[in-house]
């Protein structure tokens, strides 16, 4: 789907204003430089969006545009038919030859693909594409001049030893003893 410089605009303008947060008015001027759009371009388009209910105005020094809704309940779909009407299916006018039966499956078939796209960008919300907010930043301890103490690791209780008849498990003693008695 190719999107227009003029929807375009549209849609990095309220994305923007959706990204400030803030309830206060931002200028034209402002947005524009940001978001490097035309300014005299832009203020068509922000006063076209207001018309359509998705941006509200406020006059005077402290002016500027400011969403009208929170950016969840802001569609994509909103934004794009603002500027460039109700997204429809159009197919090319028919030749003489084609028969009706034709056209009327070709005008079907389209007229699903525009639904589904329709419905489409009515779920996409300007909130789905703003970045993530950033983390604050966790500052870690600082090392501290007292030492830590050193607890010495925990070791299992050792097993008595079984005596068994070969040499490396007796004592030396006794396997001298029946070497002696061998020889």
């Amino acid at each position: 789907m190719k999107l227009s410089r003029t929807v375009s605009y549209a849609v990095r303008a309220t994305l923007q204003l959706a990204q400030n947060g803030s309830s206060s008015p931002v200028p034209c001027s402002k947005l524009a430089s940001e978001g490097e759009m035309p300014e005299r371009f832009l203020l068509q388009i922000l006063r076209v969006l207001v018309t359509h209910g998705i941006l509200k105005s406020t006059r005077g020094v402290e002016g500027g545009y400011s969403l009208s809704r929170a950016p969840e309940a802001i569609s994509l779909l909103e934004v794009i038919e603002a500027i460039d009407g109700p997204l429809t299916s159009t197919a090319a006018p028919a030749a003489a030859e084609q028969p009706v039966d034709v056209q009327q499956m070709l005008q079907t078939a389209l007229r699903q693909v525009t639904d589904t796209a329709r419905a489409q960008l009515e779920a996409i919300k300007l909130s789905q594409l703003l970045p993530p907010p950033a983390f604050p930043s966790v500052s870690l301890p600082t090392k501290t001049s007292e030492p830590r103490p050193v607890t010495p690791p925990i070791t299992p209780p050792l097993k008595p030893l079984e005596k068994a008849d070969t040499p490396a498990n007796e004592t030396a003693e006794v396997w001298a003893e029946k070497t002696e008695t061998r020889g």
